[in-house]
């Protein structure tokens, strides 16, 4: 079906590219290229002073243009590899950072800011010294994000969309709201896109119960490369992305073999012994110099991991093997899991009448013990942030 739908969408392209003087390119997204049709017409406004009825009269000059044939061939794209907004933007960005080659990139970015309010955001611009910044409504939080507030919404800087951990610049605000009643901008990522996958053999190695275990496992790094571009959204979101189906497919049936006539306790057990002995750990501003969330996938595609990270393989490897209930657990330093194991011993944590033991998916390393509180936060506040039923 993939296949088929990329088929129709190069057919659709090729048919596009007579019509009305169009024409077409190749564009690189990641681990895929496509072909995306325009109209030149819509290189041709230039670049626009820096005042409200300049820039202004630069959105009324792209209208005026045959914009469609590329907001089709986004929008087609969108759809067949299954982007969120936050993916679709990068995808525009990256096509309209080709067709703007050698160009200044204010031309690009009001560019995006126009294609954006034409596929049913609400955009906000804003300017200062010669440079534009795209704001587009959200609902949800972005951290480290520039925000501005305007008419009771909340807009957040995609331009610069990582640059918000400092004081921010004073902007001018553009007078004009092409579509104030426009859809709010998402950066949820329920689901992985349906990019093509890249995949990279990762050997592992783990000590259960006194035995080294050895796997070899394919992973995906397309994920990897497009999660390095993805803003920090909130820390439960990453726990929820699935694997990719190469991961699912090298690891799972060797891990299910693993845990063949063991009980609940006993394979969660091993699941804890493979989070914590598999990977190197550290810190993320020890070893990228901020923070960096990852999804469970990224733990096989980079040398170190910390504790979220974990967190979120371990959901994964336990929804699949367990399918039991579990709380994430939220300490002022450290996240690990709850998971709602036979009740059998003292120690568990209750939560909305349910007893659930903690399998710290971190350490220690070389350790397969769960039902334990981690060694040094016997005493530590923690919050409960996500549950899975």
């Amino acid at each position: 079906m993939r296949c088929l739908l990329s088929f129709l969408l190069v057919m659709t392209a090729a048919l596009g590219a007579n019509a009305q003087g169009n024409k077409e390119m190749m564009a690189s997204f990641y681990s895929e290229s496509l072909r995306i049709i325009y109209s030149p017409s819509f290189l041709l406004p230039g670049k626009p002073a820096f005042n409200d009825r300049a820039l202004s009269e630069h959105f009324h000059a792209l209208s005026q243009t045959d914009f469609r044939p590329l907001l089709r061939s986004l929008g087609q794209a969108k759809k067949l590899f299954q982007l969120n907004d936050w993916l679709y933007y990068q995808l525009m960005r990256k096509v309209l950072g080709q067709l703007y080659e050698g160009r200044s990139s204010v031309e690009k970015d009001l560019a995006c800011w126009f294609l954006l309010s034409q596929a049913g955001y609400d955009t906000r611009l804003a300017y200062l010294e010669g440079e534009a910044f795209v704001y587009v409504y959200s609902q949800e939080a972005v951290f480290e994000a520039p925000v501005i507030e305007d008419k009771g919404r909340q807009f957040v800087n995609l331009t610069n969309i990582r640059t918000g951990g400092g004081k921010q610049r004073a902007l001018y605000l553009l007078n004009f709201q092409p579509n104030p009643q426009g859809n709010a901008f998402s950066f949820k990522l329920a689901k992985l896109p349906s990019l093509r996958p890249r995949e990279v053999p990762v050997k592992l190695r783990f000590l259960f119960r006194g035995q080294w275990i050895e796997l070899d496992v394919k992973a995906d790094q397309t994920i990897r490369d497009f999660m390095a571009e993805y803003p920090l959204i909130d820390e439960s979101q990453y726990l929820d992305v699935p694997l990719s189906s190469t991961l699912s497919a090298s690891l799972l049936p060797q891990l299910r073999q693993l845990a063949e006539g063991k009980n609940e306790w006993e394979t969660a057990e091993l699941l804890a012994a493979f989070t914590r002995s598999c990977f190197a750990y550290k810190e993320d501003k020890d070893y990228f110099g901020y923070s960096k969330p990852m999804v469970a996938e990224e733990v096989f595609l980079y040398p170190y991991s910390d504790c979220e990270d974990r967190s979120a393989l371990f959901i994964r490897l336990a929804e699949e093997l367990l399918g039991l209930p579990m709380i994430v657990l939220a300490y002022p330093d450290h996240l690990t899991v709850g998971v709602a194991l036979p009740q059998t011993k003292s120690g568990f944590v209750r939560y909305n009448s349910k007893a659930y033991y903690v399998c710290d998916p971190t350490g220690p390393v070389n350790s397969d013990a769960v039902g334990k509180i981690p060694e040094g936060y016997e005493d530590t506040p923690y919050e409960i942030i996500k549950e899975y039923k």
